[in-house]
């Protein structure tokens, strides 16, 4: 019998088994939450050894950095870094809460189990969610006063995106119909017009 040769089969590459451990500990976050989830579940979830897993991140709390980072705080960023930012467009604005609600709802999962978690004062997830508000809220600032001169608060700002987050959460919870996902991103942009258009005006 020829036996196969063991050497033609390559071990996945470390951004590979990245994307492993990662969607291993979702589908375990999902269900559970990530502090009832043990490293070494997620390990035998995802098929890897505890070195791979500590070769790939820190820690648990790593990993969800990256989730968050992947999946939410990059799209939030790169809005408000966009050469073109116009939150006082209507046109630019619809466009933009399109596609960022559009690429968030893509990683529905993250989304979800996140926000429930970021309730918690005293979960990882919660500090990652405040900390990424307070990074998106300062640029919107500096956007502010770069165009008017003045901008509102960061607690304006945290509160904008905090209400974003939960009609997000909201259309996620009932499906993610079309109708539901419309309503989420009216709504978000009824929110950003809202206080954007208030300011210039003033």
């Amino acid at each position: 019998m020829i036996q196969p040769d063991r050497r033609s089969r390559q071990r996945p590459g470390v951004e590979q088994q990245r994307l492993d451990i990662l969607g291993a500990a979702v589908s375990l976050f999902a269900s559970g939450g990530s502090a009832s989830v043990s490293v070494s579940a997620i390990c035998k979830q995802a098929g890897v050894s505890r070195d791979t897993f500590y070769r790939c991140f820190d820690n648990k709390d790593q990993l969800i950095d990256t989730l968050y980072r992947d999946s939410i705080s990059t799209k939030m960023l790169a809005v408000t870094a966009a050469d073109d930012a116009d939150f006082t467009n209507p046109q630019w604005l619809a466009s933009t809460v399109g596609e960022t609600v559009d690429a968030i709802l893509a990683e529905h999962q993250v989304a979800s189990f996140l926000f429930v978690e970021a309730a918690d004062p005293a979960s990882h997830a919660h500090r990652v969610i405040e900390e990424a508000y307070a990074s998106v809220g300062k640029s919107m600032q500096d956007w502010c006063n770069q165009r008017h001169g003045s901008s509102p608060s960061l607690a304006c700002f945290t509160g904008l995106l905090s209400a974003a987050q939960w009609l997000v959460h909201r259309a996620i919870n009932r499906g993610m119909s079309r109708t539901d996902v419309l309503e989420a991103k009216r709504g978000i942009e009824e929110l950003f017009i809202a206080t954007f258009t208030g300011l210039a005006q003033r």
